[in-house]
């Protein structure tokens, strides 16, 4: 017994010198990208509130793990598997013509994935599941900003424009060339640009992000998170055309300046809109008879 003590302490040392090691030169590796996703995050605003999302998430399951797991840093077979996947998809991006953000993104998520592995071990892993997807998801959602951007704000100004048609009022649609295109809605008079800004880009970062997270959080079936995470677009859409149609017709008639007007109804939808997902995936997840279940009588 007393020669196994000192082997076992050796042994966890070395194993956590083998961990620090490993963490230390990915993170040398993933520098570039975190620092390029922090950046874009900083800069493009509607990106903002789901690089906080997706920090939340790493907390909560951090906080999650440090309460349930046993901190024992080693090397295994199953972190070493994870490690190997993510070092395959990082020699892809130089090896082959696939683009390279997605395999990076992913890359990374299996290395963080692994050190999760010698740390906290297999279920640590599992129980890290919904943040890892959610930065999965954000990191290939600022890889498709640029390209949605324009469809985006086309789709909200052609929604807004109808719906406003509908209910009989008098909005005309026009497209600003001799520069910088714009989409300008007018109505009584007032021209609304529809700037990147409006694209709901934000609105349907977080909404995607919620329900990936939420979904792996639930353990929902592959069906049903598949459901989830079609039905966040849509929310999305809705709720920010429904946005830039309140703010047309409530900018003009409240005794507020538009930017308050703006923020505040941009604020309303987007929390309506995050809503709709919360709610949706309670639904899924919880069956009815437990959300209707009437509190225990105090003793």
């Amino acid at each position: 017994m007393k020669m196994t003590e000192p082997t076992e302490s050796a042994s966890r040392r070395a194993g956590l010198f083998a961990v620090v090691g490993i963490a230390v030169v990915l993170a040398l590796v993933y520098a570039p990208l975190l620092i390029w996703l922090g950046k874009v995050s900083w800069q493009v605003t509607q990106l903002t509130n789901g690089a906080v999302l997706v920090l939340f998430a790493m907390l909560i399951c951090l906080r999650t793990n440090l309460q349930t797991s046993r901190v024992a840093p080693q090397i295994t077979t199953h972190g070493l598997s994870l490690l190997f996947v993510g070092i395959v998809l990082l020699w892809l991006t130089h090896h082959t013509n696939l683009p390279p953000l997605p395999l990076l993104i992913v890359s990374f998520a299996f290395a963080l994935a692994a050190i999760i592995a010698f740390v906290f071990g297999r279920i640590g892993v599992r129980q890290f599941r919904p943040a890892l997807g959610g930065f999965v998801v954000f990191g290939l959602l600022i890889g498709l900003f640029p390209a949605l951007d324009w469809p985006l704000r086309a789709v909200a100004a052609k929604y807004a424009a109808a719906f406003m048609h509908w209910a009989g009022l008098p909005v005309q649609l026009h497209l600003v060339l001799g520069g910088p295109p714009e989409l300008v809605l007018s109505l009584e008079g007032r021209n609304y640009i529809v700037a990147t800004e409006c694209n709901g880009f934000g609105l349907l970062t977080s909404s995607l992000l919620l329900a990936t997270i939420l979904g792996l959080h639930y353990r929902l079936t592959l069906v049903r998170k598949a459901g989830l995470i079609l039905l966040a677009v849509p929310v999305a859409i809705g709720c920010n055309f429904l946005r830039i149609v309140s703010i047309c017709l409530f900018a003009p008639r409240v005794p507020l300046s538009y930017p308050v007007v703006h923020e505040i109804l941009g604020n309303g939808f987007y929390l309506l809109g995050l809503a709709l997902v919360w709610v949706t995936t309670q639904r899924a997840a919880i069956p009815a008879a437990e959300r209707w279940k009437p509190p225990p009588d105090p003793a």
